[in-house]
């Protein structure tokens, strides 16, 4: 029979206890000097925690599991315009089910105008983040709608909104004014608007996917739209792909797009704007009847 010594044993027990740890997520911690502010410490109340988060520079961190919110989740990290904000996921659910009116969560900086728009820098979501949302407005936003904050060098990891209503004007992600940032998103809607809309994107890198049953997938519209690369992106369960209605958006790139929906693109206005190595699905039925300001290659 094998003998077994007191090392042997003590290290078998140290294994299990580590082992032990391990197996369950860390402790919240909820001190004064902690590094981040943990919505686990808010019994549940997101917004203390991202106002908390805001009052001290800290990243908001959001845990594994879902946390459900009444009323708009509004960033607003003007006061950090100049070193960004950041919100850390480990797969959470903002569940916004329960607003039935405007967005879900906003992501703003205040303070500018439309003649002179409030410049803000590096916001940052880290790791996996969802969003769920029933209204009939977007589920998210990136900037006022009256242009008046330009979110700069912006990184968005990997954000998945979903909204469920099913009103004409329902839509998923509205992007105002973002430049030169890096954003990977699954903007999903289930009703008449837009999965995704670009209102004043500009020299950014974008991929993910974007659908609205009854609505347009991606749609670039009013702004000044130009020099982005839109890459690898999935465009499907749309009515229409692609919409590009803007006289000034010009210079997009789609990188190997992948479109799947009865109509893939109708572009009204813009100019030199390139779909190189289109991919179309067995949905399309027409692949366009208006291709103003696009070129497709090969």
């Amino acid at each position: 029979m094998p003998r077994t010594s007191a090392p042997m044993l003590a290290g078998a027990a140290l294994v299990a206890i580590l082992l032990g740890f391990a197996a369950f997520p860390a402790l919240a911690d909820c001190s004064a000097d902690a590094d981040e502010i943990d919505a686990r410490c808010y019994n549940g109340d997101l917004q203390a925690a991202l106002r908390d988060a805001l009052a001290s520079d800290r990243p908001l961190l959001l845990p594994r599991g879902t946390y459900p919110i009444s009323q708009p989740l509004v960033i607003d990290y003007a006061a950090h315009a100049d070193t960004g904000f950041m919100i850390i996921s480990r797969g959470a659910i903002i569940d916004g089910t329960a607003i039935r009116s405007g967005p879900v969560l906003e992501i703003i900086c205040s303070g500018g105008s439309t003649a002179n728009p409030k410049g803000c820098f590096y916001f940052h979501q880290e790791g996996t983040l969802f969003v769920n949302a029933n209204t009939p407005d977007w589920a998210l936003r990136v900037g006022l709608d009256d242009l008046s904050d330009a979110h700069n060098s912006a990184k968005i990891d990997h954000l998945v909104v979903n909204n469920n209503s099913g009103a004409g004007s329902g839509g998923a992600v509205r992007l105002n004014y973002v430049l030169n940032s890096d954003i990977f998103v699954v903007a999903d809607a289930a009703g008449g608007g837009a999965g995704l809309a670009l209102e004043q994107v500009q020299f950014s890198r974008i991929g993910g996917a974007a659908s609205a049953t009854a609505g347009t997938g991606l749609s670039i519209e009013n702004g000044y739209t130009f020099a982005n690369t839109i890459q690898a992106i999935d465009l499907e369960v749309a009515e229409l792909c692609l919409a590009m209605t803007s006289p000034r958006a010009t210079h997009n790139t789609f990188v190997s797009p992948y479109f799947n929906c009865k109509q893939a693109v109708v572009s009204l206005n813009g100019s030199a704007n390139l779909l190189m190595n289109p991919m179309w699905g067995g949905a399309v039925k027409t692949a366009s009847s208006q291709w103003a300001g696009i070129t497709v290659t090969p």
